[in-house]
């Protein structure tokens, strides 16, 4: 005969399930007590219970060859069930979620075919598939009820300290469809306890990752230089300020142009910022000279490739590795100042008075540097089973996972500004025995950003943990094949490939 375990009994059983959890080295997978399979005996003999999740022997559908009672627990078919009925064979709840959250703690029975729907246990609860519906729910061996997620949904998810016993069901996540979006079967959360008997666990394919975005514009150009004033207007003869262009907290800017006086044209300053000294000198004993053009920015450096694994999370599942972004162009620097020229008084020179030579060109100032581009995004996982600490019993479980999705390429870092013209000298006009001024240089081009590097190749991974590895035996395990990762700059800006293994923590 069956006992029935007293309140002090299974209060005590479980006191050493929990110690035995702790020591993070038990196998499961031969413990009657945990797994409900031991043997008890009696004055009518023995019974045995093989995973029952609890149910009695008589609700066990692998252990009778007649159909389980309605009063055994509730019932869930997709095409005859609807969620407003009773739960009985007769009448069956449409999903499995109304049937956990209208009977607590009650077995539920699935009918032998696809059920499509996201399912969260977030406390005790047993599952059997593999029934018959159209035959008063006999149980069908060698059959599977299949729970699957559409789009990138999670089939099943055992919260926190939930405890979860699944038969003859068979878990199928379908192919990710969002951009670097991972196909997952299974979330397990920590702390809680599940036990998988005859059941399938197989994801689909991981997305690709997405590629760094382009720039559609080029960093701001710098701004024309001012030309300098012609000869004979002062005394001294002053060119008007050279432009400025904002890059952020770095500026560009010209340099201005050489005064002109009657006895010595001034020198051009240079651009900013600080580079080249490429003002242009002004007329003494020497004609004066133009202003030069500014230094190109520098351009900026690649970013490196995704090397990481990527992280598990409860709430987003797996979250990939994404490139790192290109460092941006340096700003150019301002082109120089022509040099101003001469005047003075005299035949063909100046009226008394007005004695200043032509002032020089101011310089151009530097286009901006561009922008950094944009790291690839990871590609997509296909796992199995994401395990956040829990502790899983495996029983004739196949364990099966398709690719894992290509790592995104880094984006092309935004083209530099162009530099501005310089300004142009000053003119001697009528005055045919003075020189023109000197222009000024033109800025030089803001350095491009640097590419971004590539995100890491999806994985396609049997069971992912975190912690502590969990035990296999009892499961099967085939991964798939594993995404490439996304293209950078040279090797260092290369996403690594994904994983294609069995087992692997995080």
């Amino acid at each position: 005969m069956t006992r029935t375990l007293g309140l002090s009994a299974l209060l005590f059983g479980s006191l050493i399930v929990s110690a035995l959890f702790t020591t993070g080295c038990y196998s499961y997978s031969g413990d009657c007590k945990f797994n409900y399979s031991c043997e008890e005996g009696g004055a009518g003999g023995s019974t045995t219970t093989t995973g029952t999740g609890g149910a009695p022997p008589s609700c066990i559908p692998s252990n009778n060859s007649s159909p389980v009672d309605d009063s055994c627990g509730v019932f869930v078919s997709s095409s005859k069930g609807e969620d407003t009925n009773a739960g009985t064979k007769e009448k069956p709840f449409a999903t499995i979620t109304m049937a956990l959250n209208s009977a607590p703690g009650k077995p539920v029975y699935l009918c032998g075919e696809n059920l499509l729907e996201s399912v969260e246990i977030s406390q005790n609860a047993a599952l059997y598939g593999a029934l018959d519906c159209a035959s008063d729910w006999k149980y069908v061996a060698g059959q599977k009820s299949v729970l699957s997620a559409s789009g990138d949904m999670v089939p099943l998810r055992v919260g926190s300290k939930a405890k979860a016993s699944l038969f003859d069901v068979a878990l199928r996540s379908e192919d990710a469809m969002l951009p670097g979006g991972s196909s997952i079967a299974l979330i397990a959360e920590g702390e809680s306890e599940l036990n998988l008997t005859r059941c399938s666990v197989e994801a689909g394919n991981g997305q690709n990752g997405q590629d760094g975005d382009d720039f559609v514009d080029p960093a701001l150009d710098g701004l024309n230089g001012a030309d300098g004033l012609n000869a004979c207007i002062a005394n001294q003869v002053v060119t008007p300020d050279p432009p400025t262009g904002s890059c952020g907290d770095v500026m560009s800017a010209g340099g201005l142009g050489g005064i002109g006086t009657s006895a010595q044209g001034g020198s051009g300053a240079p651009g900013l910022p600080d580079g080249a000294m490429n003002g242009g000198a002004g007329e003494g004993a020497a004609v004066c000279t133009d202003g030069q053009p500014g230094n190109d920015g520098m351009v900026g450096s690649p970013g490196a490739g995704a090397q990481g694994m990527g992280a598990l999370q409860a709430g987003l599942g797996f979250v990939p590795a994404a490139g790192a972004d290109g460092q941006p162009g340096g700003v150019a620097q301002g082109g120089g100042g022509g040099g101003g020229a001469k005047g003075g008084t005299g035949s063909g020179k100046c009226p008394t008075g007005t004695t200043g030579g032509a002032s020089g060109g101011t310089g151009a100032s530097g286009g901006c540097g561009g922008l950094g581009g944009k790291g690839g995004k990871g590609g997509g996982s296909s796992i199995g089973i994401l395990n956040l600490g829990a502790q899983i019993v495996f029983q004739d479980v196949t364990i099966t996972t398709k690719a894992g999705g290509k790592g995104g390429n880094g984006g092309a870092g935004q083209l530099g500004g162009l530099g501005g013209a310089g300004g142009k000298g000053g003119q001697k006009v009528n005055f045919v025995n003075l020189n023109n001024a000197c222009a000024g240089g033109n800025g030089g081009k803001g350095g491009d950003g640097g590419k971004g590097g590539g995100g890491r190749g999806g994985h396609s991974i049997g069971i992912a943990h975190a912690g502590t590895a969990p035990d296999t035996t009892g499961a099967t395990i085939t991964p798939g094949s594993a995404g490439l990762g996304g293209t950078g700059e040279g090797d260092t800006g290369n996403g690594a490939d994904g994983l294609g293994v069995a087992v692997q923590g995080f």
